[in-house]
C-alpha cells in the first residue's frame, strides 16, 4: 500500500548514506525500515478485511477506514521514538528549531540569576581578579552563561569583555558549525519521510469515507437547470 513512498524512503536513505556520517545514516535507516514494518501492518490488516466474507462492502470501508487511522497512529509514535533531538545532544548542540532562550530549563535561568545577583555590586576588575580564565577557558560554565546570558543592560562586565568571552566560547568546540549542519540533514531527510507517509496515508484515508462526506459543498440537492 506504502510501496511508491517506501521506494522515496529508499532514494532518501541512499542518498544519506552518501551525504552523512554513519550514526546518522543509520538514524534515516531505522526510519525506512519502521516505514515498511508500517506497510507490512497496513497489508496484513486490508488483506484479512477483504477475505471476511461476514463484511459487505460498505462495512468494508469502514474496516479499511479505521486501519489507516490506526497506522496514522502508529505513525505518531514511531515519530516520538526516533526523537533525533537525542542526536542533537549526543553531539553537544542545541536544538536547531528554537531559540536558546526556548531551551534552556527555569532551573539554569534561577542558578544563573543567582550568580548575576552575587556578581551585583562588583566592579569589572574584581570579577577578573576573582574568577581570571575561569571567564574565558570554559572551565566554569555557570559563571561564562551568567554573565553572557544577562538582560541587555544589566551586564557585570563590559562589552569588550563580553566579546573576548564569546569569542573563546566559539573555540571551545571546533566543528561546531559542521556538527549543526548535520542536525539539520538528518532532520530534514528524517522529516521528509514522516511528511510523506503521513500525507499518503491522510489520502487513503479520505478515500474510505461516505460518499456523502467527500462530496463539494451543495453537490446533493442541487436545482437542475434546463
Amino acid at each position: 500500500m506504502l510501496e511508491q513512498i517506501i521506494s522515496k524512503a529508499h532514494r532518501i536513505l541512499i542518498d544519506a548514506q552518501q551525504t552523512l556520517s554513519v550514526e546518522s545514516a543509520a538514524a534515516v535507516e531505522q526510519v525506512h525500515n519502521d516505514i515498511v514494518i508500517l506497510n507490512d501492518f497496513i497489508d496484513k490488516e486490508l488483506t484479512a478485511i477483504e477475505r471476511n466474507a461476514g463484511l459487505d462492502d460498505g462495512e468494508k470501508k469502514k474496516a479499511r477506514r479505521r486501519v489507516f487511522e490506526q497506522a496514522g497512529r502508529k505513525l505518531e509514535a514511531i515519530k516520538a521514538k526516533r526523537n533525533y533531538s537525542d542526536l542533537s545532544d549526543a553531539l553537544g548542540v542545541k536544538s536547531v528549531e528554537k531559540p536558546l532562550e526556548e531551551n534552556r530549563s527555569f532551573l539554569q535561568f534561577l542558578q544563573e540569576k543567582e550568580v548575576r545577583d552575587r556578581l551585583f555590586g562588583m566592579t569589572e576588575a574584581q570579577i577578573v581578579s576573582l574568577f581570571g580564565d575561569s571567564l574565558f577557558d570554559g572551565s566554569n560554565p555557570l559563571l561564562r552563561n551568567a554573565i553572557l546570558n544577562a538582560p541587555p543592560g544589566f551586564e557585570p562586565v563590559s562589552k569588550e569583555t563580553l566579546k573576548k568571552m564569546q569569542q573563546a566560547g566559539a573555540g571551545l568546540r571546533p566543528g561546531i558549525a559542521d556538527e549543526l549542519e548535520t542536525v539539520r540533514n538528518l532532520n530534514a531527510l528524517v522529516g521528509e519521510m514522516f511528511s510523506l507517509v503521513k500525507k499518503e496515508l491522510d489520502h487513503l484515508r479520505r478515500k474510505e469515507l461516505p460518499d456523502a462526506l467527500t462530496q463539494p459543498t451543495g453537490a446533493k440537492d442541487r436545482p437542475f437547470r434546463f
